[in-house]
């Protein structure tokens, strides 16, 4: 399915992106690639190789890659208070407007951020959050969904862009974890006016095409590109069940 992006009023920078690639450059707090210079290395390898944006997380990375490229950053933060076995139940993306504040002043473009129904720690609702970035930082908003009320929520808020990132990743969501949601995606696509992207558990170039087919309007990956340890695990664990049929 092709974009067409006179149809709807699409901010320019959000027009790059369209019908593309969007990789997700980040390393976990203690992961040998948790660093300025490495995220850079990894957002300059992505773009060598035709990536038409980058989702970085942390104001530090921001703006060290800032400096190096033009592209559209997709912006966020991960609360380093929240542990990994909390998020299903607590928003930690970008969970307060200080840390979207930050995010805009580093240079990103776009500022995204857990757009479900869950309690923010500065108690902005997801429509006073949107309705801040756009005012006080002039940013657009990414609003990350876990389920289509997630996404229409945002959308009637004034979202920019939905995506499909916290599926499986909440509570609510807990169990689709077997690929990419693409019944939340076709839902989504078929029910807001605004751009709606793929993210979450794409490994394979085949589901990105999928993705467009359906409607997306750009597909961001992450893990497949960006994360050597899981890639690696992957084998890893296809030699570990060869060893079990032997």
């Amino acid at each position: 399915m092709a974009i067409d992006t006179s149809k709807q009023n699409i901010p320019p920078v959000l027009k790059k992106l369209a019908g593309g690639l969007i990789v997700s450059c980040q390393a976990s707090r203690g992961e040998p690639l948790d660093s300025p210079e490495h995220i850079l290395a990894l957002s300059m390898s992505a773009i060598n190789g035709g990536a038409i944006g980058l989702r970085l997380a942390g104001a530090d990375n921001i703006g060290y890659v800032r400096q190096r490229t033009a592209l559209p950053i997709v912006g966020l933060s991960k609360s380093p208070a929240v542990s990994h076995n909390k998020r299903f139940s607590t928003v930690y993306i970008t969970s307060t407007f200080n840390e979207a504040k930050l995010l805009g002043e580093a240079g990103a473009d776009i500022i995204a951020f857990d757009a479900t129904a869950r309690p923010r720690p500065d108690d902005l609702t997801v429509a006073q959050l949107i309705d801040r970035i756009h005012k006080e930082l002039g940013k657009l908003c990414w609003a990350d969904a876990s389920t289509l009320a997630d996404g229409l929520a945002a959308a009637e808020s004034g979202a920019d862009v939905i995506s499909t990132t916290l599926s499986g990743y909440t509570e609510e969501t807990s169990g689709e974890t077997s690929g990419p949601d693409f019944k939340l995606l076709e839902e989504l696509c078929k029910q807001v006016n605004v751009p709606v992207v793929l993210e979450g558990r794409v490994w394979h170039p085949e589901e990105v095409i999928r993705a467009l087919d359906l409607g997306a309007y750009a597909v961001v990956v992450g893990s497949a590109i960006t994360r050597p340890q899981l890639i690696t695990e992957k084998f890893v664990r296809a030699i570990q069940q060869r060893k079990k049929t032997i």
